[in-house]
């Protein structure tokens, strides 16, 4: 605690500190607020800087990788209609190549044209953020002529889906139409799902947001316990200044009486009050000749 310049703010604060039970404690806890209140704060300001870095760390990454805000679609979503997607399309395959092969040759084959597929909606994407329009029909290309093969594979393979009223080449064609859609879904997906990067630099801008509006409320309840225990410290200097005071007053007004008698006694008699003799005689209090 800094000392007061004051003499009587000393003597008062040394009466309390020294006559009270509970002044030396009432001052420590003051201190000791304080001194939280003071740590709460930094670590505040510190949070709040932490927490704008991360927001603009965020922002610059979203401008760089996604300018237009086109890439919306969330990573865990974009991820589980990928996986329905790949699911559809592995099963389409193994339709396609069961009137061709036989036994596990029909899984190992859907699985690799599954991932062939998986692999022209990936580049097709590609091609779709950088704007490659030659490449994008390339690939469009290339997709359905794999897809024109697969189903003259189908129609001329064995007759294991052949239901009554189906024509094979038919239901051939309806496969890779709808393989060909859903490559196309896949597409679309791959091309608005958020970047990764993306997605991590706002879960650590929102982190620090969070870390931020904790280190506040840590701050004002430290601040609001600073301010009871001043003022606990305070009511208590208050009640001792004040007895402090009013016994100063009591003894200045006794020295002041006493003076005031002194000099009275010191200057003797007043002019308003006539001497009353020497118990012997009567002064005359009027001088001169007689009243008739």
């Amino acid at each position: 605690m800094k000392e007061p310049p004051d003499p009587a703010a000393r003597e008062v604060i040394s009466r309390v500190l020294d006559d009270d039970p509970e002044g030396q404690s009432v001052l420590a806890e003051a201190g000791h607020r304080r001194t939280l209140a003071q740590q709460s704060a930094r670590l505040a300001h510190e949070a709040a800087a932490n927490e704008k870095a991360a927001r603009r760390g965020y922002e610059a990454l979203r401008h760089r990788l996604d300018p237009r805000n086109g890439r919306t679609l969330h990573v865990a979503a974009a991820s589980v209609a990928l996986a329905a997607v790949v699911a559809a399309l592995l099963e389409l395959d193994r339709i396609e190549f069961a009137g061709v092969l036989i036994g596990w040759g029909i899984t190992t084959a859907a699985a690799t044209a599954t991932a062939a597929w998986a692999g022209c909606a990936w580049l097709a994407a590609l091609a779709v953020r950088e704007e490659r329009h030659g490449r994008l029909t390339a690939i469009g290309a290339g997709a359905t002529a794999a897809g024109v093969l697969l189903a003259a594979l189908h129609a001329v393979g064995s007759a294991a889906f052949r239901w009554p009223g189906w024509d094979p080449v038919w239901l051939s064609v309806l496969v890779v139409l709808v393989i060909l859609a859903l490559v196309t879904i896949a597409t679309e997906i791959i091309t608005r799902t958020e970047p990764a990067s993306l997605l991590v630099a706002r879960r650590r801008w929102h982190r620090a947001q969070q870390d931020c509006q904790a280190a506040v409320r840590v701050q004002r309840s430290d601040a609001e316990a600073a301010a009871v225990a001043a003022q606990n410290w305070c009511s208590l200097i208050d009640i001792y200044a004040t007895a402090y005071a009013a016994s100063h007053a009591e003894a200045a007004h006794k020295d002041a009486t006493h003076a005031d008698a002194n000099h009275a006694d010191a200057d003797g008699p007043g002019a308003d009050f006539p001497p009353s003799g020497n118990g012997h005689v009567t002064p005359d209090p009027w001088s001169g000749t007689p009243p008739m």
